[in-house]
């Protein structure tokens, strides 16, 4: 075989001699890693920088060391997932650069049939991209354009090793950010038939991390930025922060802020945790939160054919209230959900028994507060638990909650859905679907050809649950929310069928 400059090379010198055609393009060449044939070479590294855009370069079984930047176009094939390892490196694999204002198109790059591991990024305030990291490239720049398919990008981690001060970046009070913890994106990212498990943005349960904030577990795809995964798993990811410095977390699976489609797909088994010691009190001065198990999207996103199940969201604050809030999906942009499943998603919050805080865990299934369509879907078994046995225990919309957002339901069980408060007062509504006027102006609910059915809502003494399958009114003072019911199923809930109907 005839590998790199020296192929390319060749194709050229017979290009000009054949000379009957004219000046011809250089050909694309095949680069070897790791091979045993003649002229391949030892590194992932050394194969990039003797690459030409357009080059292939395929690796053999084995594993490579990570740390690898990459700034021409070219494809990545390894000898399948379990063979060929990229391991170490912070991140792993570096696809494009910033270039500022008015610099060259980044490149377009393929990944396939390698797995991406080990990678560890512990810059201080910003940690960002443990396996696979794509930079903003600059203002009116399109960042790179990245495929990774028949992959595992598995046990990264995204660690700040201390905080920015405050102001500028940070605002009033000192911060450090983590983000992405398996891979990082500003720019156009396809995964297709591809794993992304086991990363992590902060924190683990044994070892803790400077973040303030931590968000996308397993992938974080920035403003402006585009996201499709086809047929792929995210699955074991977790977003965490823990005291001294912990605040908030979001986004175990997926952290969204541009435009996103996932089909055929699971986000699964992701957590997102906050530990904190914290001043912070709800609704007026919220300084801790965690939320969006599975996905949290400020963006736009379409869920086609796709399950997000058995996420988990935690938060408990020794120094405040402590606020956990949506499982499954936390949409706060607008939201297209078809043919898919949000299931047995677990949001629970607690306080310290003596403290009289408050413990808020809210919105189990999916939160909307921008625009949603869920059509022929199934928001199942997801629930709630608050406990501040010296306080108040809020919990509220188990299955759905539509907080002055604009949501229509077609043709979509909504059933099993529980929420559960342990406190001295507080609240516990909608076990079904929660719709009501929260940071905004009046909610839009549209439920038809649905099936609202066995779900429930249960509280301590002296609190009075309310809505067991659908809540639709002022928390305060009952007084309903109109919204739209047609031919939907009402029925087997407790302690009550709907408030506001």
């Amino acid at each position: 075989m005839r590998h790199g400059r020296t192929a390319r090379t060749l194709v050229a010198v017979v290009a000009v001699g054949a000379g009957l055609a004219g000046a011809q393009p250089v050909a694309a060449a095949e680069i070897c890693v790791g091979g045993p044939g003649p002229g391949c070479l030892a590194s992932i590294q050394d194969a990039v920088d003797a690459a030409g855009d357009g080059d292939t370069i395929r690796i053999g079984s084995g594993t490579y060391g990570g740390g690898i930047t990459i700034t021409k176009s070219v494809s990545l094939v390894g000898a399948g997932a379990g063979a060929t390892r990229i391991v170490g490196g912070g991140p792993v694999i570096t696809i494009g650069s910033f270039v500022g204002p008015g610099g060259p198109a980044q490149p377009t790059v393929s990944i396939s049939r390698v797995t991406i591991t080990g990678g560890l990024v512990r810059s201080q305030g910003v940690a960002a991209g443990g396996g696979v990291s794509i930079p903003f490239a600059g203002p009116d720049v399109q960042a790179a354009t990245v495929t990774i398919s028949d992959s595992v990008v598995t046990r990264n981690r995204v660690s700040p090793s201390g905080l920015f001060p405050a102001g500028g970046f940070c605002g009033p009070t000192p911060c450090a950010v983590a983000w992405g913890g398996g891979i990082d994106s500003s720019g156009t990212l396809t995964i297709v038939d591809t794993i992304v498990s086991d990363n992590v943005a902060g924190s683990t349960p044994a070892d803790g991390s400077a973040a303030t904030i931590a968000e996308g577990g397993g992938i974080r795809s920035h403003p402006r930025a585009t996201l499709s995964i086809d047929h792929s798993v995210v699955r074991g990811n977790r977003a965490a922060t823990v005291r001294p410095n912990g605040r908030f977390a979001f986004g175990g699976g997926i952290g969204d802020d541009g435009v996103l489609t996932v089909e055929d797909s699971a986000i699964d088994g992701n957590s997102v945790e906050v530990v904190a010691s914290v001043p912070s009190a709800f609704p007026f001065d919220i300084q801790q939160e965690a939320g969006g198990g599975g996905l949290f999207s400020n963006g736009s996103a379409t869920i086609v054919r796709t399950t997000v199940s058995r996420n988990t969201v935690s938060a408990s604050n020794a120094g405040g209230d402590a606020q956990a809030v949506s499982g499954g999906v936390d949409a706060d942009g607008s939201l297209l959900v078809v043919d898919s499943s949000i299931d047995h998603n677990v949001v629970e919050a607690d306080v310290p028994a003596v403290s009289g805080f408050l413990a808020g865990a809210v919105f189990g299934g999916l939160q909307v507060e921008g625009t949603a369509t869920v059509r022929d879907s199934r928001i199942v078994g997801n629930s709630l638990r608050a406990v501040a046995s010296g306080g108040t225990a809020n919990v509220a919309g188990a299955g759905v909650a539509n907080l002055s957002g604009r949501l229509t339901l077609e043709r979509t069980v909504v059933t099993a859905n529980r929420g559960t408060a342990s406190g001295v007062g507080g609240i516990a509504l909608g076990g079904g679907i929660l719709n009501i006027a929260f940071g905004g102006g009046a909610p839009q609910l549209s439920v038809a050809s649905s099936v609202v059915t066995a779900n429930s809502v249960t509280a301590a003494a002296g609190t009075t649950p309310h809505g067991g399958g659908i809540f639709s009114a002022d928390i305060f003072s009952l007084d309903p929310v109109p919204f739209t019911l047609d031919r939907t199923v009402v029925q087997g809930n407790s302690p009550d069928q709907c408030v506001g109907c």
